[in-house]
């Protein structure tokens, strides 16, 4: 019995979820284009899988074949730019998979503003188009962005009609990533939403055909223009009126856009007008968020991922849900440009952190300073904290930021919105 992953993401889901299927008694194939793209992440897939095989992991056809002679159970991505194509191999070989129109709905960002465009939480939009000038119609500050990348690539706050039109001459440049995948050539430009960044974390219920809301997530935010995840705290410290205000507001966005997969992540920030649609990913969590979650609820968002593309299988997994271990966990991101400075690393190491579960990170060149770190690839560790107590949380996040010589913008723990 086997079960198939298609590429990984970057910050250790795969990992986990690899680890998971081999204590079930899974054998694990582990299929990617590029083997040295992870060697420079802190959880590396090709260290756990059972085997590794080599594909062109944006051609189905490539993966169907690399795979053709294995008792597959399930074919399975964490990673956004192959969603599609795990589901593609999963349904020619007759195994669940998450709706290709589900997929098409919230895997490009213009399709889903368009899908969502009439809901409460809705943001204006318009594209840049491919060889058309890089004007907007929206008042500033506005935010540009691919229609299908991740990870906070290529996506700048404009304040100016110059630095917009800096930002689409940026992305002119930006033909392959660093996935090899190569982006759409349409830009989105949404009005700025200001205020503080949440993600709600789902989980989809096969039996009573709905979704299951395991928490929200509070985001920390690097310096503007970019907007690169520094760390998450969970659960987000916010009362119950604005949760259940958060939960209406989802449901209406995932009913438009017609998900039943797995899992989903909802990003949105919480304004004067309430909860604002950032993105919708048809995916786990990445960040360590799915950790968070489990340390804080018990519910393995991990293990109900797998279960429903097993389910038709005689799948083992099940949605455990064991006893919380903290009231409050959280993790902390090391940016490249905090890494590199000389002494910063020594600093974090030996402050003192009572609520430390995990530090992570790789070896870094320290001549190889970054003055900015512009997306969710410039983050070569972490540290995962978790306690009963949130404030002793909040204030390890504040020891290792001095400890890190904290960003130009202070991330802020203490307020809700």
């Amino acid at each position: 019995m086997t079960i198939v992953f298609v590429e990984a993401n970057s910050t250790g889901t795969t990992s986990t979820a690899l680890r998971l299927a081999a204590r079930n008694g899974y054998d694990t194939v582990f299929v990617t284009a590029d083997r040295g793209f992870y060697a420079r992440l802190p959880d590396n897939p090709l260290r756990v899988a059972s085997a590794t095989v080599t594909a062109n992991t944006y051609d189905p056809l490539s993966v169907l074949r690399a795979i053709r002679h294995l008792d597959v159970e399930a074919v399975v991505s964490f990673d956004d730019y192959h969603l599609p194509i795990a589901a593609i191999c999963a349904r020619e070989l007759r195994l669940p998979h998450a709706g290709l129109g589900g997929l098409l709905a919230t895997r490009f960002k213009d399709v889903m503003r368009e899908r969502t465009a009439g809901c409460a939480g809705a943001v204006d939009f318009h594209i840049i188009k491919p060889g058309t000038p890089p004007g907007t119609r929206l008042p500033y500050p506005v935010v540009v962005k691919p229609v299908d990348e991740s990870g906070s690539v290529a996506v700048r706050r404009c304040d100016t009609d110059a630095e917009l039109g800096d930002a689409v001459a940026r992305f002119g440049d930006h033909v392959v990533n660093a996935r090899g995948y190569r982006p759409d050539r349409s830009l989105l430009v949404e009005r700025y939403a200001a205020g503080d960044e949440y993600s709600c974390e789902l989980v989809w219920n096969p039996e009573a055909a709905n979704w299951t809301m395991c928490g929200i997530t509070r985001k920390l935010l690097g310096p503007e223009p970019h907007f690169v995840e520094v760390g998450h705290i969970f659960p987000a410290p916010l009362d119950h009126a604005v949760t259940d205000e958060v939960a209406r507001r989802v449901a209406t966005w995932l009913a438009a856009v017609e998900l039943r997969c797995g899992a989903v992540h909802i990003e949105f920030r919480l304004t004067e007008a309430g909860p604002w649609l950032i993105e919708i990913n048809p995916r786990l969590p990445g960040g360590h968020i799915t950790e968070l979650v489990r340390l804080c609820t018990g519910i393995d968002m991990v293990a109900a991922y797998l279960s429903f593309h097993l389910r038709d299988r005689g799948a083992r997994l099940g949605v455990p849900r064991c006893a919380p271990q903290a009231a409050t966990a959280a993790t902390r991101h090391l940016l490249t440009s905090e890494v590199t400075r000389r002494g910063a690393l020594t600093a974090l190491r030996t402050a003192t952190l009572p609520t430390l579960r995990r530090f992570e990170v790789v070896d870094m060149d320290p001549d190889r300073v970054s003055e900015v770190d512009v997306s969710n690839y410039d983050r070569p560790g972490y540290l995962l904290l978790a306690d009963d107590d949130p404030d002793a949380v909040f204030a390890d996040l504040t020891t290792a930021d001095a400890a890190l010589q904290p960003l130009a913008r202070h991330l802020s723990t203490g307020s809700a919105r």
